[in-house]
């Protein structure tokens, strides 16, 4: 189901778009470590770009899955990864998310590596009255289950970045 259409990611990098989530979000010790790297990447060409919202009960999936299986599953479906920092600019642009809501973000495996050289998922939360860009583990044997819901990408313009 599409969720948000974004013609244009109104920053010049990363750190700017950080900065204003910073001003309006709690943002998660591992986001802040896996982005302290990826600064200055560019959003210049992420353009005419669909972000669409599926629980894995609709595209299939009756009982617990792993990663690996639920990206596969998306490939079938034609849709694509996110490229990790435009999670950041997904946090802006969904201020009013219900309480108790996480949703996570389909990036690709190993493009969020913390320091300590652990592989990670953003997702965005509602809790305790405030808004959260968190992390979950993105390993291919990582378990999620049918009510979990997922972002992914639908790329009208194929100038964007590749991803891995």
């Amino acid at each position: 189901m599409l969720w948000r259409k974004i013609v244009k990611i109104p920053f010049k990098n990363v750190k700017t778009c950080l900065n204003q989530v910073k001003k309006k979000s709690i943002i998660s010790p591992w986001i802040e470590d896996i982005f302290s790297k990826k600064l200055n990447k560019k959003y210049d060409n992420y353009t005419n770009f669909e972000i669409h919202r599926l629980t894995l009960r609709e595209i299939g999936f009756k009982k617990a899955t792993r990663l690996k299986n639920v990206y596969k599953k998306f490939k079938i479906l034609k849709f694509e990864l996110v490229p990790p920092e435009i999670s950041i600019y997904l946090r802006l642009i969904y201020l009013n998310q219900p309480r108790g809501e996480w949703l996570r973000i389909s990036v690709p495996f190993d493009s969020m590596i913390d320091s300590d050289k652990v592989p990670h998922l953003p997702k965005l939360g509602r809790a305790l009255g405030k808004n959260f860009l968190e992390t979950y583990w993105s390993y291919p044997e990582a378990i999620f289950h049918p009510h979990n819901d997922f972002l992914v990408a639908k790329f009208n313009d194929k100038k964007k970045d590749k991803v891995k």
